[in-house]
């Protein structure tokens, strides 16, 4: 199997590795083009990331549209601010294991995608970023307290295709709509603490519209995980504004941005759906 290492354009080689080791990405998009590229050759590569959620991203889209899928590998190294997807990884060394990604239009998230409030942080967080002093989470939490202090709340039209096939609708003002393979977001926030990275299923979370005094009391348990329940429940004390469902595919309304993996994406509407088992990871 051809081995094929590449590192984050933004980031330091790390102390171990020699320049001449690995590939550093260019921009962005770098990274896609050069791993389809890759793979397209030979789809039997081994790809090392050092990276984010962001390198991640590249990465997956790079190996679906080179259709590598099946003989393709990929080794994620968190090198990034968030790493938040590693997180639903397995912890050991050496697992081979095929996960799920979401499929959005034409593209694929590993991890999350996210609609309204989530998405402003987003581009908050982006800025904060190119501060010297100012990373990872905390710019994520800098950038949820100014998002508070923007218009809150969306007008979204969506339609459920759930586990058991059946279809839901769901219209109205929300604050945000995270729809989960992986666990974890924003540096550390918990969204969708049942999510399985290969079961076929996406966690959806939808907050209604609430007041800023209420959100703050809410956020603290969200990060947490704490809003949804081990047995799938939602937590008594977030009934009144959670909407929680598991998903074969859905289809979203008057979208206009989201968020894939914390990579800002336009779009006016969004036609998602679960691919099962879609690529391999060695961790």
């Amino acid at each position: 199997m051809k081995e094929f290492t590449i590192i984050n354009s933004a980031k330091k080689t790390p102390l171990e590795m020699n320049e001449k080791d690995f590939y550093r990405s260019q921009s962005a998009g770098d990274a896609t083009s050069k791993i389809e590229e890759l793979c397209r050759e030979n789809p039997d590569t081994h790809i090392t990331v050092y990276g984010g959620d962001g390198s991640v991203y590249e990465a997956v889209n790079a190996i679906m549209n080179s259709g590598a899928q099946d003989g393709a590998e990929l080794t994620i190294v968190p090198f990034g601010t968030g790493n938040d997807f590693v997180k639903s990884l397995p912890s050991e060394s050496g697992v081979r294991k095929k996960i799920d990604l979401i499929k959005f239009n034409d593209k694929y998230s590993a991890n999350i995608i996210n609609i309204g409030f989530d998405c402003d942080v987003v581009r908050v967080t982006e800025k904060l970023k190119k501060l010297r002093l100012v990373r990872g989470s905390i710019a994520y939490a800098i950038g949820v307290v100014a998002a508070v202090f923007n218009k809150l709340g969306k007008k979204l039209d969506i339609e459920f295709t759930l586990e058991d096939g059946s279809v839901e609708h769901e219209s109205g003002e929300h604050l945000l709509c995270v729809i989960a393979n992986g666990r974890y977001y924003g540096g550390g926030f918990c969204c969708a603490p049942n999510a399985e990275i290969d079961d076929g299923i996406l966690e959806v979370i939808i907050v209604r519209k609430i007041s800023r005094l209420r959100f703050a009391k809410f956020i603290g348990g969200y990060k947490k995980g704490l809003h949804i329940l081990p047995d799938g429940s939602i937590n008594p004390k977030y009934e009144s504004i959670l909407i929680y469902k598991r998903c074969k595919a859905l289809k979203i309304s008057n979208v206009m941005q989201l968020c894939a993996d914390g990579e800002i994406i336009d779009c006016k509407d969004a036609d998602i759906s679960v691919v099962n088992k879609a690529i391999n990871i060695i961790t």
